[in-house]
């Protein structure tokens, strides 16, 4: 049963091509994931299926009557709305539909039309069995502990939540909701690796359409079925049948073929060229002769120079169609590489936490923490949400002090912190101005920084405020940050959290590279795999430490 049709869309911002020709589709079951560039409209196309804008060209079918609901990367929240009411509002089509089934049981037994009840109460019945109307209240409570949510009050303002928080009731209610099509932007973010597991496992069942735009490459490539590669050149869409893993070798033959198709194009060309230059200077037009014997001769030659001209003329078309189709090399498409070059780091030993023990009020977050960052280890520090994880980087920079013990930084340590929201960039700055602030470069070395590192593919970002950025955007500027900072000691919280495929590749490899040392509060189940050396867990408010 298909559930949405996308034809031929294209979407413009002013004169900025965003999307062009965009076809996809999505029956029952499916579940695709949308990959891409920040910033090269993911989240323009799930608007666009919302019909929260519209587009210049193309045609979205969604089946009639079918459901959409999307979760956004950040969930809006205000005071006057409780959990228990932001709950029942997305919910609140279920008790529609139960209040009328009732209603409808009511007419049938005071004897009313039980042709037209019966057909209205059956299709209605089959609807709400299919959304899970009759396992709401069972489902409640499995999704709340699933997402680790029981500890919060139905009263409690959403504005009270931490933004994880927030994040997860949203999430909470769309699956409460089990719409026919369930967009989710970046679900993974605020979730540990018991939440991860859990949300992997209920949507592995989940009837109903679903696409994800995310770049958890471990949850696209448990759940997807299909893959959506969304091009920031040519601003199209490339599918791509199976899970990552699928789209992985699939992306590296296409890349073969197209690096094949683009030599045999240049061969073919420079061949054209070959037989141009020869064919023209090595058949002169003969002479007229007086004899006749030589006019023979010369009505041969003559012939041969027509057929030789012919034979360029079609060799020059050729060549024209050619040029006119040139294929882009492959080898030069956009790459990334995050450039660090950190100052010398002479401490062995640059960070120590001793006896380390941090309490809000009557309330222990942890005590007693004992570790060594070494130089040239990368550590992932591990915990379940609200296990202490920021906390105990913010100890490590000074934002918030012990309740005992302490923090050791040792000389000539150059500390940089990447916080996990953006909230230390100052938002009334623009891109350039902030960057200039932490190292007097010249315009354009930093304009270059910018380029050289992939963080911002387009020239008219720079000048924008901190608070005009995209959350992917705000990430890769904190990178940036980072990497003008020249610091030798990373702290660095979620750092793969709203980055593309690409950028996040390329941060693995940066950071493998770095001499330094690193210290990553991190669910990443595939950045901790390819990049931790050590891992710190925080259990029950106990620092345990362990190799990977």
């Amino acid at each position: 049963m298909q559930i949405l049709r996308v034809n031929q869309l294209q979407k413009y911002y002013g004169a900025k091509l965003i999307l062009d020709e965009v076809s996809l589709s999505l029956n029952r079951g499916d579940r695709a994931a949308l990959v891409g560039e920040n910033g090269v409209g993911k989240s323009t196309l799930a608007r666009l299926i919302l019909r929260q804008e519209e587009a210049e060209r193309g045609e979205i079918w969604l089946r009639p009557g079918a459901q959409v609901a999307y979760l956004p990367q950040e969930v809006p929240a205000s005071n006057q709305l409780s959990v228990g009411n932001y709950i029942e509002a997305r919910i609140g089509e279920l008790h529609s539909m139960r209040d009328r089934l009732h209603e409808l049981e009511r007419q049938m037994g005071e004897g009313g039309d039980l042709d037209d009840l019966l057909d209205e109460y059956g299709r209605l019945q089959e609807r709400f069995e299919a959304r899970g109307g009759y396992t709401l209240d069972a489902r409640l409570e499995q999704i709340f502990a699933g997402l680790a949510l029981e500890h919060i009050q139905p009263g409690r303002s959403m504005m009270s939540l931490s933004g994880g928080e927030q994040t997860r009731v949203g999430l909470a209610a769309l699956l409460l909701q089990a719409p026919d099509l369930l967009i989710l932007d970046e679900p993974t973010n605020h979730l540990d690796f018991a939440g991860l597991t859990w949300l992997e496992d209920y949507l592995l069942g989940y009837p109903h359409a679903l696409l994800m735009i995310t770049h958890d490459r471990r949850f696209i490539n448990r759940l997807a079925t299909c893959i959506w590669d969304l091009s920031a050149v040519t601003h199209s869409l490339t599918a791509y049948h199976g899970n990552y893993a699928d789209y992985l070798t699939q992306r590296q033959t296409q890349y073969e073929s197209q690096v094949a198709a683009y030599h045999a194009q240049l061969n073919q060309m420079k061949a054209l060229r070959t037989r141009i230059k020869k064919e023209t200077h090595g058949h002169r037009r003969p002479k007229r002769p007086d004899d006749g014997d030589k006019w023979i001769k010369f009505t041969a030659q003559q012939q041969v120079a027509r057929t030789v001209g012919k034979a360029v003329r079609s060799a020059k078309t050729q060549l024209q169609q050619l040029e006119a189709n040139a294929l882009e090399n492959p080898r030069h498409v956009w790459h990334i590489e995050f450039d660090f070059d950190p100052l010398p780091l002479t401490s062995q030993e640059p960070l120590r936490l001793d006896d380390l023990a941090l309490h809000f009020g009557s309330q222990e977050i942890f005590a007693e923490a004992k570790a060594v960052l070494r130089k040239g280890e990368r550590v992932a520090l591990v915990a379940p949400n609200g296990g202490g994880k920021t906390s105990l980087l913010r100890l490590m920079v000074g934002e918030l002090l012990p309740s005992n013990g302490a923090v050791t930084i040792m000389p000539g340590v150059t500390l940089g912190y990447l916080d996990q929201t953006g909230d230390s960039l100052d938002e009334n700055r623009n891109v350039v101005d902030l960057l200039h602030a932490i190292g007097s470069d010249s315009p354009d070395s930093l304009l270059t920084l910018l380029h050289r590192s992939g963080l911002f593919r387009d020239a008219h970002l720079a000048g924008k405020s901190v608070a005009e950025l995209s959350l992917g955007q705000r990430r890769k500027l904190g990178l940036a940050c980072l990497i003008h900072s020249r610091a030798n000691l990373l702290l660095l919280d979620e750092p793969t959290n709203h980055l593309d495929l690409l950028s996040l590749e390329a941060l693995e490899r940066a950071l493998l590279a770095f001499p330094g040392a690193i210290l990553a509060a991190t669910h990443d189940r595939a950045f901790i795999e390819k990049v931790a050396t050590t891992i710190w867990h925080l259990r029950a408010g106990q620092l345990i430490i362990e190799p990977v």
